[in-house]
Order: structure tokens, then C-alpha cells, then sequence
């Protein structure tokens, strides 16, 4: 059976070559440890609503919604209307999975953070080895190993139980939940914080966790 994975990746802070070609590997691992196929489509948010439209297993999105952040004047991509197209694609039976920029800087109160059920707050300016820990939960997503990666530690503020947190993360600044699941109406959302650095997107534990989401988004 053919898994269609619609991705939205890169902006202004995130390379999107970089996390495509995690994706790639992470999408590699897949086809090549069961009888699925899985098709990943490199896309833009200009072709997003006309996709949600079309028969998609899974939307990645890994990016903000700055549009030009380094600007006085900042626009956002992500209106309301959008906003309300991608609850409505989940709701009805889509699959989500907020990759860490996919997290950041979205209306707090919007329906889409209400639908991730947490959201971006910041991360140091200093990057320093953050250790990543898997961790029991009821979200169905089980990863086998911790794993470390020189990163940007991102804290969230995380609204959910806390038996959906698959993954946590800690450095010397502190600790935060870093991947969350939950069914969301018929549909399905998971949120995952690391890593955008090429380093650490080259970790095979992080593809491996990669891949644990992207399943879990096609219901395998």
C-alpha cells in the first residue's frame, strides 16, 4: 500500500535541504522494513490548501510562521482561514505531525495550537548538547533509546496529559516534554521538537525517531 506524506519544510532560521534529506533517509528506513510504500511530496504553504484537498496520509509541516522574520514589519503565513482548513483536515480523518519549526511562533490561542495541544516558547541562544529520553506513554509511539544532539533546546509549553509525551528533553538549561501524539477527532497529531542542525538530523537514533513518527501519522 502507497503512504502519501505531503511536507512543508525550511523558512528564514531552518534549512529546508537539510531536513529534506533527513526526511528522505527517515522515509528510506521505512521502505525498506515492511511491505508499505511511502511517497514523500516536497511542497510550499502556497499549494497547502489545495492539498489537504487530495487523498494524504500525513502533512509534515517544519516551519514557522514568520514569513520575514529578520523584518520590521513581520508577516505570518498561517491566516485563519488556512488555520481552520488544516483542524478540519484532521478532524476529519488527516494526519498532522509538527516538526520543530513546525511548533513556533503560531497564534497561541489559534485552533491550531489548540490542535497540537502545545507550542513553541523559546530556546537559549547558545546551542549546547541536549539529551533527548524516550519515556512510557498511552500516544502509542514507543522509541527505544536516548540520544544526544548539539541543538537548539526548545521548551514548550505543553497543555496535554502527560501520558501522550513520548519523549523528553533536558540540558544544562533545563528540562521540557520534546514529542507528544494524540488522536485528534478521527484524524491524528504528533508534535516533535528535534533538531534542525545537520548534525544532529544525521543521528540514526533521530531518524529512527523520525520514522516512529511518520508511522504512527500512517497508522502503522
Amino acid at each position: 500500500m502507497n503512504k502519501k506524506i505531503l511536507c512543508i519544510i525550511g523558512d528564514y532560521y531552518h534549512d529546508h535541504d537539510i531536513a529534506y534529506e533527513a526526511l528522505k533517509k527517515a522515509v528510506d528506513m521505512l521502505n525498506k522494513s515492511g511491505p508499505h510504500t511511502f511517497e514523500l511530496i516536497d511542497s510550499d504553504v502556497d499549494g497547502l490548501e489545495k492539498a489537504l484537498l487530495r487523498n494524504l496520509d500525513l502533512v509534515i509541516l517544519g516551519k514557522e510562521n514568520r514569513v520575514n522574520p529578520a523584518d520590521e514589519l513581520v508577516n505570518n503565513w498561517m491566516t485563519c482561514d488556512i488555520e481552520n482548513k488544516i483542524v478540519d483536515y484532521v478532524n476529519n480523518g488527516g494526519s498532522w505531525l509538527a516538526w520543530h519549526a513546525g511548533l513556533a511562533l503560531y497564534n497561541k490561542t489559534g485552533e491550531y495550537t489548540k490542535m497540537l495541544g502545545g507550542y513553541f516558547l523559546s530556546h537559549p541562544s547558545q546551542h549546547e548538547i541536549v539529551r533527548y529520553i524516550p519515556k512510557e506513554n498511552s500516544s502509542g509511539i514507543r522509541l527505544k533509546e536516548s540520544f544526544e544532539a548539539i541543538d537548539e533546546h526548545y521548551f514548550v509549553k505543553y497543555n496535554l496529559e502527560s501520558s501522550l509525551a513520548f519523549l523528553d528533553s533536558e540540558s544544562s538549561y533545563g528540562k521540557a516534554e520534546a514529542g507528544w501524539s494524540r488522536e485528534f477527532g478521527a484524524g491524528r497529531v504528533c508534535c516533535l521538537a528535534p533538531t534542525h542542525r545537520e548534525e544532529g538530523l544525521a543521528n540514526k537514533l533521530m531518524l529512527e525517531t523520525l520514522a516512529a513518527c511518520i508511522s504512527w501519522g500512517c497508522r502503522l
